[in-house]
């Protein structure tokens, strides 16, 4: 097993190096200048990887920040004990207001009403509510229109003057920071002209952010005083190819999680024969087939069926037939299968090695995707 992750599992397990997640975060701060803080974003339970355990292994390793994208989110990492700073970076409803100040957590805003909804509960509680102002630069999500800066400029006194208010920071997110360098660019100029009409208004904000990861790595003159490091802190490529995650090594960013099964029945297969739902795969020779216990209530996509690759005893074989919901079939010719035979979804195994981008290829979709879809009946295993 890769990365002497060394357990004893039944169908299936996720495997999570949380070495190599702290050797993530140490390779971003050897890339942001020493002063730039480092935000690691756990949204969507760590992309996956389980959102406690990252956030420990990323605090302990140096970040600053976490990032989640909902109050739940930043107040589960509450009740497990982190206390530093989380940011929720999608928007908050007013239903969420109390649960967002009573949990310490900072929150994105960019609407006068709202703040002046979130002033007045968090006047009646007693409490202060740190925000961060989110500008859209281009991407078209959410946010201020930075183009608009005279209404920047009056909401965000406005909001300053909003008692229990603090406004602590200001961001933007990079539409295709991995992709397109021009448009990142206007992206960052747009944002610092915003912060420029602020400041000419006596508004400072104290933390200014909107480099992704892909920004980290290819536009480092836009790092600031905070970057969101996300699918770096995972070893997953900006870009999501299988060409960005082989680059990914040469600055020391290394994958962090590892899929296996194991082989739960073989058998042969005549020539003509059929295998799987709506017959869409017909044997052209007598085949060797194992039947693995994991399917896409898994987390492996159908999109996966009759493209998507394994690998059984150092061999690479092929998914054949449609992905069941608990189940799916390979070709393991000349494989040597037997029962319980270890099989690698995402890893390595002698010297052939499946990543997310490699995945992501085959379904037609990005390695976000393949991580946060894994299902929570997998269990996951930290080392």
């Amino acid at each position: 097993m890769s990365d002497n992750l060394k357990i004893e599992y039944a169908r299936a397990a996720l495997m999570v190096n949380t070495s190599h997640v702290a050797g993530n975060i140490q390779a971003v701060r050897k890339l942001v200048n020493s002063h730039t803080m480092i935000m690691a974003v756990v949204k969507a339970n760590g992309y996956g990887h389980g959102a406690l355990d990252i956030s420990k292994a990323a605090l302990c390793a140096g970040a600053d920040w976490l990032g989640v994208a909902t109050v739940q989110e930043g107040l589960a990492l509450r009740t497990a004990g982190i206390s530093s700073p989380i940011l929720v970076l999608s928007p908050v409803f007013t239903e969420e207001f109390d649960d967002l100040l009573q949990g310490g957590l900072t929150s994105t805003f960019f609407a006068l009403e709202a703040c002046k909804k979130l002033s007045e509960a968090a006047t009646r509680l007693g409490k202060t509510a740190a925000i961060h102002i989110k500008i859209d630069t281009g991407m078209n999500r959410v946010g201020y229109n930075s183009l608009n800066t005279e209404t920047i400029v009056s909401e965000v006194l406005a909001i300053r003057a909003l008692p229990n208010i603090e406004i602590n920071g200001m961001y933007s997110h990079f539409a295709a920071s991995d992709s397109n360098a021009a448009f990142t660019t206007e992206q960052f100029s747009r944002f610092m002209n915003v912060l420029k009409k602020l400041e000419q208004a006596g508004v400072h904000i104290p933390i200014k952010h909107i480099s992704n990861s892909g920004g980290i790595i290819n536009h480092p003159e836009c790092n600031l005083d905070m970057v969101r490091c996300g699918v770096l802190v995972y070893g997953l490529a900006p870009c999501s190819t299988p060409e960005g995650a082989a680059q990914l090594a040469n600055i020391g960013i290394l994958p962090v999680l590892t899929l296996k099964s194991r082989v739960a029945h073989v058998k042969t297969v005549k020539n003509g024969e059929s295998v799987g739902y709506s017959r869409n795969y017909n044997a052209k020779d007598d085949i060797t087939v194992a039947t693995i216990p994991i399917g896409y209530a898994d987390g492996i996509s159908r999109q996966l069926s009759n493209k998507g690759k394994v690998i059984i005893n150092g061999k690479v074989c092929n998914i054949i037939g449609n992905i069941c919901m608990d189940q799916l079939m390979v070709d393991v010719t000349g494989a040597d299968a037997k029962l319980r035979d270890e099989v690698t979804f995402i890893g390595q195994d002698g010297s052939y090695s499946i990543s997310t981008e490699d995945i992501a290829t085959m379904q037609g979709s990005i390695n976000y995707e393949v991580a946060t879809s894994m299902s929570l009946r997998i269990p996951t295993y930290y080392k």
